[in-house]
C-alpha cells in the first residue's frame, strides 16, 4: 500500500506540469501523505571565468525562489510546509536521501526523455532515481510545450 509519495518537481518547467497533475490523481487514489521537493543545483565556478563575488547571494537567491514557488505548488496540493524541500546539491541524491529519510513508497518525478548526445551529456536524474532508489517511481513523461 502506497502511504507517502515524495514529489520530485521541477519548478522552471510549466505552468501545467504533468507531474503535479499525476500526483494529484494519485493521492485522491492512495489517500496518501505528500511530500513536495525541488532540488536547486549549486552554481559551480570551476572551468569558468571567475563568478562574481555574490555568487553565494545568487544560489541564496536561488534557494528563496525555489521555496516560494514550492509554497504555492505546496499549497495548491495542500501539502504541508514541513513536507516542502528545497535542498541545494545533486538531484538525483537529494532526491533518493530524502524518499529514504520520509520513508516514501513511491517517487514521482518527471523525464524529458532525453537521448543520444543529449542524455549522455546532460545524464537523466529521473534514470538516476529509478536505479537507485528502494521504493517505487513513477516516471511521468514531460512532452515538450
Amino acid at each position: 500500500m502506497v502511504k507517502k509519495i515524495l514529489i520530485a518537481i521541477d519548478l522552471v518547467s510549466r505552468k501545467n506540469n504533468p507531474v503535479l497533475a499525476k500526483a494529484e490523481e494519485l493521492k485522491k487514489f492512495y489517500h496518501a501523505e505528500i511530500h513536495l521537493i525541488h532540488v536547486v543545483e549549486r552554481i559551480y565556478a570551476y572551468g569558468t571565468p571567475p563568478f562574481p563575488e555574490n555568487v553565494v547571494e545568487w544560489q541564496q537567491e536561488f534557494v528563496e525562489t525555489a521555496k516560494i514557488k514550492l509554497q504555492k505548488e505546496g499549497h495548491d496540493m495542500g501539502v504541508l510546509p514541513d513536507h516542502q524541500y528545497a535542498p541545494v546539491g545533486s538531484p538525483k541524491e537529494l532526491i533518493i536521501e530524502k524518499a529514504k529519510e520520509i520513508e516514501a513508497d513511491l517517487i514521482i518525478i518527471g523525464s524529458h526523455s532525453r537521448s543520444g548526445l543529449g542524455y549522455f551529456l546532460l545524464g537523466s536524474t529521473a534514470d538516476g532515481v529509478v536505479q537507485t532508489s528502494s521504493c517505487d517511481v513513477y516516471v511521468v513523461r514531460m512532452t515538450p510545450e
